[in-house]
């Protein structure tokens, strides 16, 4: 676990409590091939409780025992957002390699990659 005086860098894959502008939770999007300490903030794709967000194209609802939080929660892929490292509060944990899969698909899906 890192807080937001830590020196452990963010990893794609990994779920964080992020503060951007609130506390909240979000799962890495970036490539680790750019993960390196000149590297300052990471892309994210926040994570919400409102399920109903599940039913945009694209958005991919997450257990909640694969991203350590109390609730199950929708990745937002339609809200990816640049985090500086600083605001990295809290790893919670990784998703597993099939969930990454999907958010993978996810985001090729809504960028036409």
């Amino acid at each position: 676990m890192a807080t937001t005086t830590g020196d452990l860098l963010p990893r794609r894959g990994e779920v964080w409590w992020v503060q951007v502008g609130k506390r909240r939770p979000a799962v890495v999007v970036q490539t680790d091939a750019v993960r390196e300490p000149r590297v300052r903030s990471f892309l994210v794709a926040p994570l919400t409780s409102r399920l109903h967000v599940e039913g945009l194209p694209g958005n991919l609802r997450l257990d909640r025992r694969a991203t350590g939080l109390r609730r199950t929660s929708v990745a937002n892929v339609y809200d990816l957002q640049k985090v500086l490292r600083s605001d990295f509060v809290e790893r919670l944990g990784s998703l597993p390699k099939g969930l990454l899969d999907q958010l993978d698909a996810s985001l090729r899906l809504v960028l036409d990659l």
